[in-house]
């Protein structure tokens, strides 16, 4: 089995590396576990050269962050899953949800996994949701974690 894991570095993406652990542990699954970096919006207006290093500043201490989120990411899993499993992992730089589904079109993933922040109605509205884009356009299943649902006991959810 193929497993894309998107994480952002926050314990709602954590539990969703956690849950994935739960039940795919073994030799025959793949992991790969992406971050995304998105792009600045354009600003109108700006001297000229001066958005241009910004931008390129921006970017590359983003990617940086993005790489330390990965390397934790990757060690929970690695720490936890058999030692044959095969675990990889990749920056991307785009629109979250888009990124993340290309990205598992391109590989092919058999499923993905993401955390969710467990936003009402308004928050999603405005912010947006990348677990609920991802879930609407993704070439496979899709395995939305709420919360620290991944560190729950088993029982709590059968109530």
């Amino acid at each position: 089995m193929k497993i894309l894991i998107a994480t952002d570095g926050s314990e709602f993406s954590i539990s969703a590396i956690d849950e994935v652990l739960r039940y795919h542990t073994d030799a025959e699954t793949e992991v790969l576990i992406v971050t995304v970096v998105e792009p600045l919006v354009n600003t109108v207006g700006a001297p000229f050269g001066v958005l241009d290093t910004y931008y390129a500043t921006y970017l590359k201490d983003a990617r940086e962050r993005a790489e330390k989120v990965l390397e934790k990411a990757e060690k929970r899993f690695r720490d936890s899953a058999a030692e044959s499993a095969s675990v990889s992992a990749k920056v991307l730089i785009g629109k979250a949800w888009q990124e993340i589904v290309d990205e598992a079109t391109r590989w092919p993933a058999d499923l993905i996994a993401v955390g969710s922040h467990g936003r009402g109605f308004w928050e999603r509205a405005y912010l947006g949701s990348v677990s609920n884009a991802v879930t609407h356009h993704a070439p496979c299943n899709v395995l939305v974690v709420r919360g620290n649902a991944g560190s729950k006991p088993r029982e709590e959810f059968s109530k």
